[in-house]
């Protein structure tokens, strides 16, 4: 009986260079990117109510209570896009000087605004700034 000899050739051997999961990266991001587009759709979708608007007096108050025990806040800006107000601004106030509130936002960003800019500003629960309830 003759010997058979079994002679394998890979993709490699001409030159094909397997990538693995390098190659999804490109799918993987356009699909996360097409994700992300659509949650920024839906949210703006959702319709703001107006809150009262609180006068410029009781929203330093407020704004300085919150920045002396650290506590966070929700603040409805005084902007309208589309006939609806913005989502509620979840932050912290960090500090404040020359007209400027200097604010955390809960995604850990840090923005600034003014006073002026504010509609409504209301203490938020604790325990959903640091997400416990869930």
């Amino acid at each position: 009986m003759e010997k058979i000899s079994i002679t394998r050739v890979t993709p490699e051997q001409f030159g094909y260079k397997d990538r693995g999961i390098m190659k999804w990266l490109g799918m993987m991001l356009s699909d996360h990117s097409e994700a992300l587009k659509k949650e920024e759709m839906n949210d703006q979708l959702i319709e703001v109510k107006a809150k009262e608007e609180m006068t410029e007096e009781a929203i330093a108050k407020v704004l300085n209570q919150a920045f002396a025990t650290n506590s966070p806040v929700l603040i409805q800006a005084n902007v309208m896009r589309n006939g609806n107000y913005y989502k509620d601004l979840e932050c912290k106030v960090s500090g404040y000087g020359e007209g400027q509130i200097h604010l955390f936002l809960k995604d850990g960003r840090g923005t600034n605004c003014s006073i002026e800019e504010i509609r409504n500003v209301e203490f938020m629960n604790t325990l959903d700034w640091y997400d416990k309830r869930k």
